[in-house]
């Protein structure tokens, strides 16, 4: 029995160096320049990445498999093409529902969640279901689905007032021109941690308008499998440093 321990030992070991030595060392990552701080935070250029969550989480994936974080800036519209090219190893901030081709990719386990939550001035008291919003004027993002909140605008129950950016929305709760908004949770803390004294007259609500899991999408022939990204990610997990990368972007109300 020790015998063959010892031999499957050897075998995922030569796997694993293998994959290493395929990949030149390197674990190349697709980044799409429509990701908004701070997922990806670029270069005042846009031709480089220069921090964010991606950089954060994609340094520290890389060096559990022994590999260097290699990032390449791609326009969204040439994203898809890219990674089943092979130009790059892996984009992650990915799901398959966003991708045309994500039958021809492999995909990893979840990395970290998108979560979209309430916002409104502090006096309002805490929401916890969609309907406790009726009769009020929900800001959103224009274009964006909200499945969960479709219904009351269907029947009229609330308003929804539509605006370009998180900026805006936030100003429209200033002025009371609306009483919620939706944003992601990641884009609301880093709105709140360059906007510290305006972010004070604040709440995010425990209710969860959307969820929707990210993970990252893998080249067809890339050198380092999804398996062994999934190895790295669990690794991350086991060790606690996911949770404290993803940590240090949440909003830390006062």
């Amino acid at each position: 029995m020790v015998r063959l321990n010892k031999t499957w030992l050897a075998l995922l070991t030569g796997t694993a160096l293998a994959q290493v030595a395929a990949a030149g060392g390197v674990l190349k990552i697709g980044v799409s320049d429509s990701d908004a701080p701070p997922i990806v935070v670029l270069t005042p250029d846009n031709q480089a990445l220069a921090g964010g969550l991606t950089k954060e989480l994609g340094d520290a994936l890389a060096g559990e498999l022994g590999l260097k974080a290699q990032y390449v800036v791609i326009a969204r519209k040439r994203v898809e093409n890219t990674i089943e090219a092979g130009k790059v190893n892996i984009v992650c901030n990915a799901n398959p529902e966003w991708y045309g081709n994500a039958a021809r990719l492999g995909w990893t386990r979840e990395f970290y969640p998108q979560v979209e939550r309430a916002l409104s001035l502090k006096d309002m008291p805490d929401l916890h279901q969609a309907d406790e919003m009726v009769g009020k004027r929900i800001g959103t993002i224009r274009g964006y689905s909200y499945p969960t909140l479709e219904h009351l605008w269907a029947v009229g129950r609330t308003t929804r007032v539509d605006e370009p950016r998180l900026e805006l929305l936030v100003k429209s709760l200033q002025k009371k021109l609306t009483d919620v908004a939706i944003s992601s949770e990641l884009e609301l803390a880093w709105w709140a941690k360059t906007n510290p004294q305006e972010a004070r007259a604040f709440k995010q609500h425990p209710m969860t308008v959307t969820y929707m899991p990210t993970m990252c999408a893998v080249a067809p022939n890339s050198p380092i499998s999804t398996d062994k990204l999934n190895q790295g990610i669990e690794a991350m997990r086991r060790s606690g440093k996911l949770k404290a990368i993803l940590k240090s972007y949440e909003w830390q109300t006062q």
